[in-house]
């Protein structure tokens, strides 16, 4: 059984080492190590998470198997094209815990939150992360457009903006 519990900042080093070997192991053939990296310093790197949630107002959530974090949520408020939404940042579980419904159970944990607010939920995917697009497409949520960011660096997010509404 999972459990969803709010992150505690002692949490942290944790959640750094879990992203890293989530990345490692599910991007690799998407992106090139070097933007992995780029990647993972821009959005884990030291000060970063604690920014978004002390002064962003982006919740993070672990998620927890057996006493271990296995996972992790974030997702905050955000306007996009004058909708308010709850943006989900962040969706990560570790790799060895994909096909047993944990991805959507995480997803209802997010959903339950949007419906609190009553705000349809947004997020961003790569273009080429066909198990998460998958994945977000069977939980409901929609492809409404792609974007193309560039991250610095010589790098760029390629994504599709997927919705689901309330």
């Amino acid at each position: 059984m999972l459990k969803v519990e709010k992150l505690l900042d002692s949490n942290l080093g944790e959640l750094r080492k879990i992203s890293r070997e989530i990345w490692l192991s599910h991007y690799a053939q998407i992106l090139s190590r070097e933007q992995i990296e780029y990647m993972l310093n821009l959005m884990y790197g030291d000060g970063v998470v604690e920014n978004e949630i002390n002064n962003l107002g982006i919740s993070y959530d672990q998620v927890i198997k057996d006493h271990q974090m296995v996972g992790y949520l974030s997702y905050g408020l955000e306007v996009d094209n004058n909708i308010d939404y709850l943006k989900l940042h962040k969706c990560y579980l570790l790799p060895k815990l994909h096909g047993f419904g944990y991805g959507q159970m995480m997803l209802s944990h997010v959903l339950k939150t949007a419906q609190l607010i009553n705000k349809p939920i947004i997020l961003n995917v790569n273009k080429e992360n066909k198990k998460g697009i998958n994945s977000y497409t069977r939980f409901g949520f929609k492809i409404i457009r792609s974007e193309v960011k560039d991250i610095g660096n010589g790098f760029v997010m390629d994504d599709y903006i997927m919705v689901y509404e309330i």
